[in-house]
C-alpha cells in the first residue's frame, strides 16, 4: 500500500497541519494559509466556515473547494474538517476528487463522495465512494474501480512497484 501513502494524507494534511491562518500572506514554510471569499469564525459554535473559491496551500498539499468547514473541540483541537463543492487536492503527482471530502480526527478517516477519484500519474481510482483510513494506511472504495495504465517496458506505473515490496 506505500503506493497509496501520499493519496492517504491528502486531505489529512489539511486537518493536522500547524499554523493554520486565513491571512492572504504568501505561506511560511511551516504555515497553511487559507483563504476564501468569505470566513466566518464562529467561537460560539467551535468552527471556521470558509465560503467562495476556498484555496488552502499548505508545504505539503493544496486544495480548492467552493466551501470548508473546519470544528474545533474545547481544547481547540481540529475535530473535523468538511470540504464541499469540486473539491481537488494536490500532492505533489497525486490528486484527489470528489463532489465532498469529510475527515474526522478522532477516527483519522477521509470520506470522499460524489465521483470520488484518486489520481497517480495515468493510474485511477474511482468510486461512490473513497474511505481512506490515514493510520492504517487503507483504501476501501465502494464501488471499486482501479486503471492502472502501463508505463516503461510495459510495467505498470506503480502496481508492479507494490509487489515488489516485501
Amino acid at each position: 500500500m506505500s503506493r497509496m501513502n501520499g493519496l492517504l494524507t491528502l486531505a489529512a494534511l489539511l486537518a493536522l497541519a500547524p499554523g493554520v491562518s486565513a491571512e492572504g500572506a504568501a505561506p511560511a514554510s511551516s504555515n497553511t494559509v487559507i483563504t476564501s471569499d468569505t470566513l466566518v469564525f464562529d467561537y460560539g459554535k467551535m468552527t471556521a466556515v470558509f465560503e467562495g473559491h476556498v484555496v488552502v496551500i499548505d508545504p505539503e498539499v493544496t486544495m480548492t473547494a467552493a466551501s470548508l468547514i473546519v470544528r474545533f473541540d474545547a481544547s481547540n483541537n481540529v475535530e473535523s474538517v468538511v470540504a464541499s463543492g469540486g473539491v481537488e487536492v494536490t500532492q505533489l503527482d497525486r490528486v484527489g476528487r470528489c463532489d465532498e471530502a469529510v475527515y474526522t480526527a478522532r477516527s483519522g478517516a477521509i470520506v470522499m463522495t460524489g465521483h470520488a477519484e484518486l489520481r497517480r500519474a495515468m493510474d485511477a481510482m474511482k468510486g461512490d465512494e473513497i474511505q481512506i483510513y490515514v493510520n492504517d494506511k487503507k483504501v476501501v472504495c465502494k464501488p471499486g474501480k482501479l486503471l492502472i495504465f502501463p508505463g516503461k517496458n510495459g510495467a505498470s506505473t506503480g502496481l508492479n512497484r507494490l509487489r515488489k515490496q516485501p
